[in-house]
């Protein structure tokens, strides 16, 4: 329907000159969803994409999406993948979010898929002045899962939050990355990623945040903290910064550890067996993030959803 607007940003975010997986996707896509919100829009109603994956045999999926919101344009959306029938799956996503002059984006990611699922997602951001980007992915269900994230602010006063929360058990795997490039002066950023690791799981952490020369009074701020549960499990974790600015604030820290004890004790003196103490020990870890969502009903779902997810380990 709007030919234009599709063809003056598709695929011209999404970089794969250094990327295999983006450029396999932008061969192979074999369907999409496309969101256009004109200026002076607003979506008064979030939307919600589900991605269902069925198949009598192993099957590769590629999808695309695009995002594009104009000049003081609001649109918030929701994308749940969910895992349905009992073959392997290779899933490849990427994502395109164009957010123009005052606009605002909210993009939640919800993964709910099987432990026979491959799943490796990209997400291309770029901002004009005042823009705000809102970029959370949620994993609770999985196999194996690789999100890759990257912003660019373009514009000044643009501001970006990304974040992420994965709770894994067995030998499943969570891998984020997101990399941050400040380009021009006054933006700021705030990243904060989660994981809770039990079994066998596997976790990775890799942010980079980028100021360059002329980026001066930037704010960023890089946060991961991460919970593992047995010997079992590992995290690997490397926040970084890389400043070329010299009038800026930033910062970056991320911390690796296990249930306290303490906090441990203390429940279990009033009275709450030991699995229900480390659910709610859990609960209130994943708390900080699930309590910045911005959409109506999705907090309270998520929040219902992770209960249910340690109800099952």
């Amino acid at each position: 329907k709007y030919p234009a607007q599709f063809a003056a940003h598709y695929g011209k975010i999404a970089d794969y000159s250094d990327n295999g997986v983006v450029a396999y996707n932008t061969m192979f896509a074999q369907d999409g969803f496309v969101v256009y919100v004109p200026k002076n829009v607003t979506v008064e109603k979030p939307l919600q994409l589900i991605n269902i994956l069925r198949g009598k045999v192993d099957l590769n999926v590629n999808r695309r999406n695009l995002v594009i919101a104009e000049e003081n344009a609001h649109v918030k959306l929701l994308v749940c993948d969910h895992a349905v029938d009992d073959v392997h799956f290779v899933v490849t996503q990427v994502t395109e979010v164009v957010a123009g002059a005052s606009s605002q984006v909210d993009v939640y990611e919800l993964e709910e898929n099987s432990v026979k699922v491959t799943r490796l997602n990209n997400l291309f951001s770029e901002q004009k002045e005042r823009s705000t980007v809102i970029a959370t992915g949620i994993t609770l269900h999985n196999g194996f899962t690789r999100n890759n994230y990257r912003f660019r602010l373009l514009g000044k006063y643009a501001d970006v939050h990304a974040g992420g929360l994965a709770i894994c058990d067995k030998e499943q795997h969570i891998d984020n990355f997101a990399f941050l490039d400040h380009s021009v002066p006054e933006c700021t950023s705030n990243e904060l990623f989660k994981t809770v690791l039990q079994d066998e799981s596997t976790g990775v952490f890799c942010g980079k945040i980028l100021v360059e020369k002329d980026a001066q009074k930037t704010l960023a701020y890089q946060t991961n903290r991460n919970l593992v549960t047995t010997d079992r499990a590992r995290m690997f974790s490397k926040p970084q910064l890389e400043i070329y600015a010299d009038d800026v604030k930033c910062g970056h820290g991320a911390t690796v550890g296990r249930i306290d004890d303490e906090q441990l004790f203390y429940l279990r003196s009033r009275g709450i067996d030991s699995q229900a103490a480390k659910q709610m020990i859990i609960n209130a870890f994943a708390a900080e993030l699930t309590e910045s969502i911005t959409i109506d009903g999705l907090k309270q779902a998520v929040m219902e959803s992770i209960h249910q997810r340690l109800a099952e380990v």
